[in-house]
């Protein structure tokens, strides 16, 4: 088998510029969240619980506009795409910084709704640009960068925050998300390959397979055991006392995901999603036993290692079966399934935690990833067979 290294896919026309174009997007993205929970409750002086609701219409937004807008790249390219969502930054963000809590929760809704598809518009292009062997360390680098934007998005955010306000805040997140997509939209990459043949008519739904549905239930179960570690880290750090530690926590956890993603991307062979998600959730389940900082932050690297590699594997296996006139709506769900997969686990861990401790939360939401991945294995045929090579 042909051993692909990181120079080869950095040296591919093209790939360079969209990295970096992703790479500046996606920061400010990743702090949304962050500051609209500030934004409420120190802007707005309302509760954490009128903040948790804000938050979660903005995600009923993302998840049911991804699929849709994954449509769009696959019909109108990516150009054409990305004008509603550069619009909604420059019309929806300012409104928002003034909005009152009842005007909040609809511009949250169309906020989440426009979420430019970033995620989609990368991956898509780098599947139609590169040879299919290619593609792991592709998607690897992609997963890596997507880490160091988690690292540092909310932390700038949280800082321009203290040093201003959470209104400005909000407008330079969307000003500087708006700067990368209107990068994108200047670079414009291709989404189909040369030899690409416009989709074949059928059933709405007809590209849709056994596969493609377990590897959408692997996605949301990888977020299930993300959310799981995410506020199980802070339980035992407020049990412990410690939370002005979490930062230290969060940053060893990433840099983890982000050593894992490009060790995975260096391999010769792919891992089958279904097989990291199971160990990924044994691993996961352990973690809440800490019981001091720095065992905790050391608990959580092994689970950690594997955040990236599954997200990198489980876009290769559906860039894999997708033809590539349904790339993007195909990731588009993939997205979806992220964001339900964090929707439905957040409860569930939060109330194992509030029911029987931190280290609950780290069980419950790493045996539900086993579950999950157990029944995939179960459920999927025993091998994916690859798109040929281009």
């Amino acid at each position: 088998m042909e051993k692909v290294t990181y120079g080869a896919v950095l040296r591919a026309p093209g790939t360079i510029p969209l990295y970096v174009a992703a790479f500046l997007a996606r920061i400010p993205m990743m702090a949304v969240p962050l500051v609209l929970t500030l934004l409420v409750v120190e802007g707005l002086g309302a509760s954490y619980g009128q903040a948790g609701i804000v938050a979660a219409v903005e995600t009923v937004g993302a998840g049911l506009g991804a699929p849709w807008r994954g449509r769009m790249i696959d019909a109108l390219g990516v150009r054409r795409a990305l004008v509603p969502s550069i619009g909604v930054l420059f019309v929806v963000y300012p409104l928002a910084a003034m909005a009152s809590f009842a005007w909040l929760l609809p511009l949250a809704f169309v906020m989440g709704l426009f979420l430019a598809p970033v995620h989609s518009i990368v991956r898509v292009s780098l599947a139609a640009n590169l040879p299919s062997s290619h593609h792991r360390s592709a998607f690897a680098l992609d997963s890596v960068m997507a880490e160091a934007s988690f690292i540092i998005g909310p932390a700038a955010a949280g800082a321009l925050v203290v040093a201003a306000s959470p209104e400005v805040a909000l407008l330079a997140v969307g000003f500087t998300v708006a700067l990368g997509l209107l990068i994108l939209w200047w670079l414009d990459p291709p989404t189909r390959s040369a030899e690409a043949t416009p989709a074949p008519p059928g059933p709405r739904f007809g590209w849709v397979t056994r596969d493609h549905l377990f590897l959408f239930l692997v996605s949301g179960g990888a977020m299930i055991a993300l959310m799981a570690t995410d506020l199980g880290i802070i339980a035992v750090l407020r049990e412990l006392d410690a939370v002005g530690l979490v930062g230290i926590v969060y940053l060893g956890w990433g840099l983890s995901s982000l050593v894992g993603g490009l060790i995975y991307g260096a391999r010769p062979a792919s891992v089958r999603p279904t097989h990291l998600l199971l160990a990924m959730g044994v691993l996961t389940m352990p973690v809440g036993i800490a019981h001091a900082p720095w065992t905790l932050a050391l608990a959580a690297i092994p689970a950690g290692l594997l955040c990236a590699p599954i997200m990198t594997a489980c876009s290769e296996y559906i860039a894999k079966l997708t033809d590539e006139a349904r790339r993007g709506e195909a990731m588009g769900w993939q997205a979806t399934a992220f964001t339900v997969g964090g929707a439905i686990g957040s409860p569930i861990i939060g109330f194992a935690i509030d029911e029987w401790g931190a280290a609950a939360g780290f069980a419950t939401g790493g045996g539900v990833a086993a579950l999950i991945a157990l029944l995939s294995l179960a459920g999927q045929r025993r091998d994916v067979a690859p798109v040929p090579a281009k």
